[in-house]
């Protein structure tokens, strides 16, 4: 009997020192399946136009910021407007777009992106 309770205690131990890699593991693996549904959409070639990099915009803020602007973006009321500017490569890319629900957002991180390149 006393075998088993070691057993037992032995398993807790282990699995509660493999829980922060299984969470690594797990967010990471999460923003792969960001990755994967926000190359093709708006709020991806709406990255691309402002010149962020994807990998640099999954990893730089939570995934439930990033979460939510995909929710922001897929339940736009200003579609138009957003593919007018996609369009448009005349317009600039560090426009403000007040129209963007995730316009903060993304040039807070296309700041810091920025700012890495000119520090380096």
């Amino acid at each position: 009997m006393r075998i088993m309770e070691r057993v037992r205690d032995n398993s807790r131990l282990f699995g509660f020192l493999l829980a922060p890699v299984r969470a690594l593991f797990s967010s990471c693996c999460f923003r792969c399946e960001l990755k994967k549904s926000i190359a093709p959409s708006r709020l991806g070639k709406m990255l691309t136009r402002k010149g962020i990099d994807l990998q640099y915009y999954l990893y730089s803020q939570p995934p439930a910021d990033i979460v939510k602007q995909i929710h922001n973006c897929n339940h736009c009321h200003s579609l138009d407007q957003c593919d007018c500017y996609l369009d448009n490569k005349d317009m600039d890319s560090i426009i403000d777009l007040s129209f963007c629900r995730n316009n903060n957002a993304i040039m807070k991180v296309k700041n810091l992106q920025d700012s890495l390149y000119v520090n380096n």
